[in-house]
């Protein structure tokens, strides 16, 4: 059977080119050893489920342990605890016939009451079991307060009775940390919930690809296309993800998709088609996160990330971006969305209003050659910010929409094959794009100048020297949108001209 690049559903390495999943989940091993209880968080579609199934595939194989992977879906859209426990158990039966050992039957749930089903089973598989019984169980996050409480006192109250009749050891998968799991959209309970945290579990943190990963996973198109993977396609799908799994194998499925007929190798060009691809037609977890911008809280973070707002967006308005990994904190505390691919599906998708603006047709900045001219690049953006400029600002939501309509603009420059990319956003007092096009590319440093503000500029000139010194290209512009009470027009005070940086390099300054 040929495999190909799962996009939908955890891997399995018999259908779907996989990347070990264990490798990911450093240190589980030592938990189960010490019969200790774990939580695995991350967010939607990066693999959890799998690392599940590949845990308990490699725990029975082994033989030490009886382990099992056990849904608690089934109860997710129920919020009496009656209702959910048996819909529960009973797909639990199912769960067990496929996946459990041959020497290992399949349990006899024993009757018991309403609040104490899920402990009762587990105890009595744990006493069957002919060795210590892991449990794994996928969904924590989906299941109603109520719902969730139960299940947690009982697991709590059936440790104690470990390891002859109670699971030795308990993994979860969650969505949600388990600190954020009773602030979410969960139905409220009368009664004080069961914090998961009192399960006294370790958190684990399910992380994206890394580049070697994501060249092993990439490996499956030389076996699919029969053309040799260059490492710049490799090192190019790495940055254009940020090793996110449904992206990577979303680009790569795209490529194959595209390869009949193909010669010569996979390049990355080829990840940049890919990508473009993906964008237009989007599907899983892109349409979904489509989808999830309707909600007006998420449009309105969202929009503050992209336009380099000095305010953080409120969590609750983040919750549903992070759950769908679309947004992250980065080390240094700020909030920035998590990938370019993400970047560009939100410019492409927010705001329509703005983008409405543009004029359409063949972009004047592409040369015959195909090359970005950034020359007429700045002509064509001083010509719209003078006509379009006072009229966006003063219809603005928010003071900070300079830098977002500088990106939705520079997003015309992806609809005629280019590329925008290493945007960075809220907390850094700044926003840098690098604009790259049939082997051109031009490095920018946005800055957006308030009331009481000091003079951007010197700090700028020294930041495009450092975004220069990074990409290692030539052409830089620092653009500083003036946002004080008080100034000219845009159509009168707009201008750009040459400026030297600190390092002796000349650079375009665009006064907005």
């Amino acid at each position: 059977m040929s495999r190909r690049f799962n996009t939908a559903g955890p891997n399995d390495p018999a259908r779907h080119h996989t990347v070990p999943a264990l490798s990911r989940v450093p240190g589980v091993r030592e938990i189960i050893e010490q019969g200790s209880y774990f939580i695995l968080h991350a967010s939607r579609q990066t693999g959890k489920t799998t690392a599940l199934l590949d845990l308990a595939a490699a725990l029975n194989r082994e033989g030490k342990y009886v382990a099992a992977v056990l849904s608690l879906e089934p109860g997710a859209a129920l919020t009496s605890i009656d209702a959910a426990e048996l819909a529960m158990l009973d797909s639990w039966r199912y769960d067990l016939a496929a996946y459990l050992p041959a020497d290992v039957s399949v349990p006899r749930w024993p009757d018991a009451p309403q609040g104490n089903r899920i402990g009762a089973a587990l105890s009595a598989f744990a006493q069957e079991a002919p060795r210590p019984l892991v449990i794994l169980l996928d969904g924590l996050d989906s299941l109603s307060r109520d719902v969730r409480s139960s299940l947690v006192r009982q697991i709590r109250a059936g440790k104690l009775r470990r390891p002859r009749a109670f699971p030795w050891s308990i993994g979860f998968a969650s969505v949600r940390e388990p600190r954020e799991l009773e602030a979410g959209q969960a139905p409220p309970s009368s009664r004080a919930p069961a914090s998961s945290t009192g399960l006294d579990a370790e958190v684990l943190t399910l992380q994206g690809f890394s580049r070697s990963e994501v060249a092993t996973l990439l490996q499956g198109l030389e076996e699919r296309t029969g053309l040799e993977l260059l490492p710049g396609a490799v090192e190019r799908a790495h940055e254009l993800t940020q090793g996110h799994p449904f992206l990577v194998n979303a680009l790569a499925q795209r490529i194959v998709d595209g390869a009949d007929g193909r010669k010569g190798p996979l390049t990355a060009v080829d990840i940049e088609r890919a990508k473009d691809l993906l964008l237009d037609r989007r599907g899983g977890l892109l349409d979904e996160i489509s989808d999830r911008m309707r909600d007006g809280k998420l449009r309105a973070a969202l929009e503050q990330i992209l336009a380099e707002s000095q305010r953080e967006p409120p969590a609750e308005d983040l919750r549903g971006g992070i759950d769908l990994g679309l947004v992250r904190r980065m080390p240094d505390g700020t909030i920035a969305l998590a990938n370019p691919i993400f970047h560009a599906l939100v410019a492409r998708l927010l705001p329509g209003a703005v983008r409405s603006v543009f004029p359409v047709g063949q972009p004047a900045w592409v040369g015959p050659d195909g090359r970005l001219d950034t020359d007429r690049l700045l002509e064509a953006f001083l010509d719209f910010w003078r006509r379009h400029g006072d009229a966006l600002f003063s219809s603005a939501p928010y003071g900070e929409l300079s830098p977002l309509v500088l990106t939705a603009f520079l997003n015309r420059v992806v609809k005629s094959g280019g590329l925008i990319e290493r945007v960075y956003a809220i907390g850094r007092g700044r926003m840098d794009v690098c604009i790259r096009q049939g082997g051109a590319a031009v490095a920018l440093v946005v800055k957006v100048r308030r009331d009481r503000d000091p003079d951007p500029i010197p700090e700028g000139l020294s930041q495009v020297d450092e975004a220069l010194a990074r990409l290692g290209i030539e052409n830089g512009w620092l653009v500083v949108f003036d946002r004080r009470k008080g100034v000219s027009p845009v159509s009168q005070r707009l201008g750009a001209a040459k400026e030297k940086t600190p390092a002796g390099r000349e650079v375009v300054l665009v006064r907005a």
